[in-house]
């Protein structure tokens, strides 16, 4: 199987693909029952439509179908390679932002290298909810919290972190406004450390 999410891909929330064998699919009992899904229901059992239909109940979510596949087309077009070192670029600037900064932790690789688009930092003194109130006050959007990694964030002794994500289309303007922006955190919290 092969799965992602529209939004994972440039594309818009509410949408994904599963990919897989005819085989495969159809041994997947559906997650949810509707019209267009079933060819015959009765008290005691219902029939599925083969797949992909059977996994498609009720009213398609067409404006996202055309979107994701408009950003499928457009990273087609880009090509994945040329996408993956623009976000390369990115990342370095990214960590080394990160790095250069006192009081700030990088989780993971502390480099580029084997990292994907992402950086996850914790700001020493701050809980990532202030950090990304902040943030958010100044036009920088992250996420915060355990980004589904409790356990992580419990073994590094962290209550949850501040995480930054670039893809094609990420300036090295946001890149820097976004160090700046936690750098401006430190400072308005009074947690800034000496360079």
């Amino acid at each position: 199987f092969a799965v992602f999410s529209g939004h994972k891909a440039l594309g818009p929330n509410g949408i994904g693909v599963l990919y897989g064998r005819d085989d495969a699919l159809a041994a997947l009992p559906p997650s949810r029952t509707g019209g267009s899904a079933i060819t015959h229901v009765s008290m005691e059992s219902a029939e599925y439509m083969p797949p992909p239909y059977r996994f498609e109940p009720g009213t398609q979510p067409v404006s996202q179908a055309v979107g994701l596949g408009e950003a499928v087309a457009f990273s087609s077009e880009v090509g994945m390679d040329r996408a993956a070192a623009r976000e390369h670029e990115l990342v370095e600037r990214l960590v080394a932002g990160v790095l250069e900064t006192p009081g700030l932790r990088l989780l993971g690789p502390q480099g580029a290298e084997g990292r994907v688009a992402l950086a996850a930092v914790s700001v020493d003194g701050l809980h990532a909810h202030d950090v990304g109130q902040f943030l958010d006050e100044q036009g920088v959007l992250v996420r915060v919290g355990h980004h589904c990694a409790q356990p992580l964030h419990r073994a590094l002794g962290m209550a949850s972190s501040t995480r930054a994500s670039v893809q094609l289309t990420t300036t090295e303007e946001e890149v820097d406004r976004f160090i700046d922006a936690l750098r401006g955190a430190q400072k308005y919290f009074g947690v800034e450390v000496a360079r």
